[in-house]
């Protein structure tokens, strides 16, 4: 019993472990904005050359794509699943978040639950009142092979260019700083603006 306690405190202080993980995570000076990327400000009709393609599927049934990136300047990934403490613990800091984010910003929740799991993390979206899209990242070989692979633990959060290119350093585990967690993320979301517009 003192063996399962002391594991679940492990798992709550360093965040969840994934398994199946070979790839490392992007370095910081590899995770960076591309200077071919489409600026905010562009209105125009040339297509957006993304740098990675996927297909994916909301808990919600709706089918959803790499151009999802190309409706804001920056796009927030989470990575999480329903069985993870922490991922827990922040999702109702993530639909306040949801809330107060700038109109130039997404989010996209993807879930790394088993199939047979969807259920609970859809159900635990609609206890926290995270009206974001989910998608189920095992059933997406694109998100599998481009993202996925490389995330060692989750909860962890990436954030993406209108082109799909990384910005910024990944965030593994849930951010800490004054304030919210929403805060806390705000900040980080500033920050990767600021990168995407060169200050």
């Amino acid at each position: 019993m003192k063996r399962i306690l002391a594991l679940l405190l492990l798992l709550l202080l360093a965040g969840c472990r994934m398994m199946n993980t070979t790839v490392p995570t992007v370095p910081a000076a590899a995770a960076s904005v591309s200077p071919t990327a489409t600026p905010a400000s562009a209105e125009s009709a040339a297509p957006v050359e993304y740098a990675f393609a996927f297909t994916a599927r909301t808990l919600d049934g709706e089918e959803l794509n790499e151009e999802v990136f190309g409706q804001y300047e920056l796009t927030m990934v989470n990575v999480w699943a329903s069985w993870c403490p922490p991922c827990r613990g922040e999702l109702g800091e993530l639909g306040a978040l949801y809330g107060k984010l700038p109109e130039n910003v997404g989010f996209l929740s993807v879930t790394v639950d088993d199939p047979g799991d969807l259920d609970d993390a859809q159900a635990l979206l609609e206890q926290y009142g995270c009206a974001f899209p989910c998608v189920d990242g095992q059933g997406s070989e694109g998100l599998v092979k481009s993202l996925l692979n490389r995330v060692m633990a989750i909860p962890t959060t990436v954030f993406f260019d209108r082109a799909g290119n990384e910005v910024g350093d990944w965030i593994v585990g849930v951010p800490q700083g004054k304030g919210s967690v929403s805060d806390a993320y705000l900040s980080e979301i500033q920050a990767r603006l600021d990168l995407v517009n060169g200050k």
